[in-house]
C-alpha cells in the first residue's frame, strides 16, 4: 500500500496503534515507523501509539488520546473537575480511571495518569464527541465520588475548602440526589460519611 493511502486511512483515526497499522498493511516493518518519524511526519504519543505532526492537539483530543492509549479508561478526578468548571486551576494532566493497573505516561504532548478502581465501579460515565474526538468522561457525581473513594485523607470541611471547590458551580450543575444514589454502589461507610461532609457545604 502506498504511503499516501495509509495517511490517509490513519489520518481518520486521528491517534493510531502499531496494531492498527498491521491491519491496514500487510507490509508494515518498523523501519517505516522509525522513517516516518524521523521526517517528521509522525510524533510518538507513547510507545506504539502515535499521530501526524501536523494535527492541531486541544482537549478533546488530549480526552480521546487518553481514551485510546490506555483501555477501558474513561476520564475523571481533577480532568473531570476541570471539564465542569468545579475547580479554578487549570490541569496540566490528564487524569482518567482504569479497571487495570495505576500508570502514568510522561509524552511530548501531555502527561496522563490512570488510577485503578474496581470492575464493579466502572460506571456512570457519557460518551462527549466534539469534532469526531469521541471520549468517555465520568458524570459529575461519579468524578467526585471516583475521587472521595480514591483519596480517604479528604474526610474534612478544611479538606474540601482546599480543594476549592466552587460551590455555586456545585450547587448548579451537581446532582445531590444521583449523588446519593451512586454512592452507596460503593459500599463504604467512610466513603459515605465524606460525601455527607461535602453536602454540607452546599449549606455552608
Amino acid at each position: 500500500m502506498k504511503y499516501t493511502e495509509i495517511q490517509k486511512f490513519l489520518e481518520k483515526l486521528k491517534v493510531f496503534s502499531v496494531e492498527d497499522l498491521n491491519i491496514i498493511d500487510n507490509n508494515y516493518n518498523k523501519s517505516k515507523i522509525f522513517k516516518w518519524k524521523k521526517s517528521w511526519y509522525l510524533k510518538q504519543i507513547i510507545r506504539w501509539f502515535y499521530l501526524y505532526s501536523n494535527t492541531q492537539i486541544n482537549q478533546s483530543l488530549l480526552y480521546f488520546i487518553s481514551n485510546k492509549i490506555y483501555s477501558p479508561s474513561y476520564i475523571s478526578l481533577e480532568s473531570a473537575f476541570n471539564y465542569y468548571w468545579i475547580i479554578p486551576e487549570y490541569v496540566f494532566s490528564i487524569t482518567g480511571v482504569s479497571t487495570k493497573k495505576w500508570i502514568d505516561f510522561d509524552s511530548e504532548i501531555a502527561h496522563f495518569s490512570y488510577k485503578k478502581i474496581k470492575s464493579d465501579l466502572f460506571w456512570w460515565y457519557k460518551i462527549i464527541n466534539i469534532n469526531n474526538n469521541k471520549y468517555l468522561i465520568a458524570e459529575i457525581e461519579k468524578a467526585i465520588l471516583d475521587y472521595l473513594y480514591l483519596h480517604p485523607k479528604i474526610n474534612s470541611i478544611e479538606d474540601f475548602e482546599w480543594l476549592r471547590f466552587n460551590k455555586d458551580i456545585l450547587n448548579e450543575k451537581l446532582d445531590f440526589e444521583k449523588l446519593e444514589k451512586y454512592k452507596k454502589m460503593f459500599t463504604s461507610k467512610a466513603l459515605n460519611d465524606r460525601v455527607e461532609i461535602l453536602i454540607n457545604l452546599k449549606y455552608s
